[in-house]
């Protein structure tokens, strides 16, 4: 089974449907706002908001690969270029600080710019949904003189920082150029991978593969016992997972913790509530 690349494919620098001027966000303790124009939308942000964050507030859809609101930015795509005092810019990266700033997110040349960034993405996974979505949207086709080793991957790294935000760092980028792969230490199968689908389910191409049967998951040539639930049973989790995030309750599954934190939400008003104690017994 693939992983799950994103579905939501921005156009073209093109807003959706915005005020002509937009209100300012709520200024942070200490910081001061700057304000300026995306597109001719006059908007107000607090200062070191990155472009792509302030061009979203205005409903302004940048493409984005490598782009994950959840990690660290890394800008090592460059699909979200955008121009800014008449440069180009890479939108996840750069942060507002003057005052009266003016960008355009559809110029001309930001839309070649686009254009060669995918002439170069698709060569590399012309069968990624995404990457083929954009591709026809931006007029650009592969080309067999450069489609060297397209396996799908796009070396983002986005599957590298996720692995790291959620622990294990079981996997890296490593080499150069066309040889430059994603690969556990020694290009080994990741011996500190737990499993836990972080990168597969980040990847924007669906390279990363893994499956699910009989109770075992595989990924990254390994294969991993899904240990049951202590409420219902739902097999979700590797051991090796509860075993990193701390235990046995780690185990309960996604829907059994939200029923569970409902429960206590309800006890927690009951006791609130005139008489709490004793509605504590109904809860």
């Amino acid at each position: 089974m693939p992983g799950r690349p994103d579905t939501a494919l921005p156009g073209p620098g093109s807003p959706a449907a915005a005020p002509a001027v937009l209100p300012p966000r709520p200024p942070r303790p200490g910081i001061p706002m700057v304000e300026g124009t995306i597109d001719g939308i006059r908007v107000s942000v607090p200062r070191g908001t990155t472009l792509l964050e302030a061009a979203r507030l205005c409903g302004i859809e940048i493409p984005t690969l490598c782009h994950h609101e959840g990690l660290p930015a890394e800008g090592s795509c460059r699909l979200c270029v955008a121009e800014i005092r008449g440069q180009l810019a890479v939108s996840c990266m750069f942060p507002l600080r003057d005052r009266d700033f003016r960008a355009e997110t559809g110029s001309p040349a930001v839309m070649d710019a686009r254009r060669y960034v995918l002439s170069l993405l698709v060569n590399r996974a012309p069968k990624a949904p995404r990457i083929a979505r954009l591709a026809e949207e931006y007029g650009v086709a592969p080309d067999p003189r450069f489609m060297k080793d397209p396996d799908g991957c796009i070396r983002c790294g986005r599957c590298v920082r996720a692995c790291r935000a959620n622990g294990p760092e079981a996997i890296a980028l490593a080499g150069r150029g066309f040889a430059r792969t994603v690969t556990g230490p020694f290009r080994k199968p990741p011996e500190d991978c737990i499993g836990c689908l972080a990168c597969a389910l980040s990847c924007p191409t669906g390279k990363i593969a893994f499956s699910e049967k009989a109770g075992t998951r595989k990924i990254w040539e390994r294969e991993f016992e899904l240990a049951p639930c202590p409420e219902c049973g739902a097999r979700v989790f590797t051991r090796e997972q509860i075993g990193f995030y701390g235990g046995q309750a780690s185990a309960v599954c996604p829907s059994c913790r939200r029923r569970l934190m409902a429960t206590e939400l309800r006890k927690a008003a009951a006791y609130e509530a005139p008489g709490g104690p004793l509605l504590l017994k109904s809860v």
